[in-house]
């Protein structure tokens, strides 16, 4: 069941330093000596088709569903971590953005409509990540996985499921935080003395965010899919 972080509630800035508070207090203080390291990647976003329930549509007591059809999408992030052997922790921040381009209503009835629209996702996150191979290959295989929350803004202009053929209206604006998690797998080779270049596959699940539709009723719609990051690694 996802966890639901009040968006009034939960500053972002206050996440970040939640999660670099977590990043220092897991160093022991008698570990052998590591490194700090800035990171800083683009993203490429195929998203799966984000699944939508639109209440009291399209007709009083009854609940839409739709499948919404989004574009490749592309982002960025930004992280801070520690290195110890082969071990890495961090804190994240990363931005996406994939554009809307139709929905396609299954439920009570069925019409796929063309739309224009926008999905942006800010996360914040606190990822860990080893690598078995490091010291040993000069390229070096890691996985890692992270917890933390995604921040979705999901804007939506189309003619209603009801009446396709009308003009184009903005039916959703929805903006909810919820909890996320991430898995990532990829490769990561030295360039230079202290810079790193890697590339990774990354999937994110940030679960169903909850909003209302333009009537002021209950909406959700989902948010997960596959995304790959190539970026660079500073240590100091």
């Amino acid at each position: 069941m996802n966890r639901v972080f009040a968006a009034d509630s939960v500053r972002p800035e206050c996440i970040v330093l939640g999660l670099l508070a977590t990043i220092g207090g897991t160093i022991p203080a008698h570990a052998a000596p590591g490194q700090w390291y800035i990171a800083a990647s683009v993203s490429g976003s195929a998203l799966e088709k984000p699944h939508q329930t639109i209440a009291n549509a399209p007709m009083p007591g009854s609940t839409l569903y739709v499948v919404n059809d989004i574009d490749f999408g592309w982002g960025g992030e930004g992280a801070v971590g520690y290195e110890l052997r082969a071990f890495r922790i961090e804190a994240e921040i990363g931005y996406t953005s994939n554009h809307s381009t139709s929905y396609s209503a299954v439920r009570p009835i069925s019409v796929t409509v063309p739309q224009d629209g926008k999905n942006r996702t800010i996360r914040y996150m606190a990822n860990a990540y080893v690598a078995p191979f490091r010291g040993r290959w000069r390229v070096s295989p890691y996985i890692g996985g992270g917890i933390g929350a995604a921040h979705g803004h999901f804007t939506t202009f189309a003619a209603p499921a009801r009446a396709p053929t009308a003009p184009p209206a903005q039916l959703l604006d929805v903006k909810d935080t919820r909890f996320a998690y991430q898995a990532m797998a990829g490769l990561s080779v030295p360039v230079a003395r202290r810079l790193i270049l890697s590339a990774q596959y990354r999937w994110l699940d940030s679960g169903t965010f909850h909003g209302v539709d333009s009537r002021g009723e209950q909406a959700t719609r989902t948010l997960r899919g596959s995304n790959i990051d190539v970026g660079l690694r500073f240590t100091f």
